[in-house]
């Protein structure tokens, strides 16, 4: 083989190795920049969850009980504007309201009660709960916190004939997600492959 074509063919071969190695930064900084993208988007996720929390965390009892009663008619509970909504004397309830069937169009009583709480809700706020719900013959009850609740609270909430809905701080975010109450949903978009292929 002559000189010049030892040259040719050395240069053919590094050049064939450089774009190879340039497809695979391509390649690399594709992997990359969708993984940090979707890296960026479950802490979006998950920081808005946290700042809910927190929001709601720092509330005055009054205004988390607000907030409550608008969760609560956002899942189809038409509220009672006497019955729970006083700050003070309110029976052991934080609100109340009226729930319709759909097919046979009967008519149930809900009873509503708000914690906002570090602590887990302990069975014994359940029992009083159930208390306050036959003061008003509620069927049904709705128990929203913004902690979570003991085991023996759950197996409380479930006991009788009426069981109690519970609500921890984790179902809040859902619901909250689901009937977009006060916030905004915000959009994000993913570059398609025309952004990383080769001319």
């Amino acid at each position: 083989m002559k000189l010049d074509e030892h040259f040719a063919s050395d240069i053919q071969q590094k050049a064939i190795q450089f774009w190879k190695n340039e497809k695979k930064s391509k390649q690399f900084f594709k992997l990359s920049f969708e993984k940090e993208l979707k890296h960026s988007l479950d802490d979006s996720k998950e920081n808005w969850r946290v700042e809910l929390t927190r929001a709601l965390k720092s509330m005055s009892p009054q205004k988390f009980e607000t907030f409550a009663r608008g969760l609560v008619k956002e899942m189809g509970v038409k509220l009672d504007e006497k019955i729970g909504v006083s700050y003070t004397n309110d029976g052991g309830l934080d609100g109340f309201g009226y729930i319709t069937s759909t097919d046979d169009f009967r008519t149930n009583r809900v009873a509503i009660q708000a914690k906002r709480w570090e602590n887990n809700v302990p069975s014994p706020e359940i029992d009083k709960f159930r208390g306050a719900m036959d003061k008003y013959n509620a069927e049904y009850g709705i128990f929203i916190t913004t902690s979570d609740f003991s085991r023996s609270a759950i197996e409380a909430a479930r006991q009788g004939t009426r069981v109690i809905t519970l609500i921890n701080g984790e179902d809040i975010a859902d619901l909250v997600a689901k009937y977009k109450l006060h916030v905004r949903e915000v959009t994000t978009y993913e570059l398609g492959d025309f952004y990383h292929t080769e001319d």
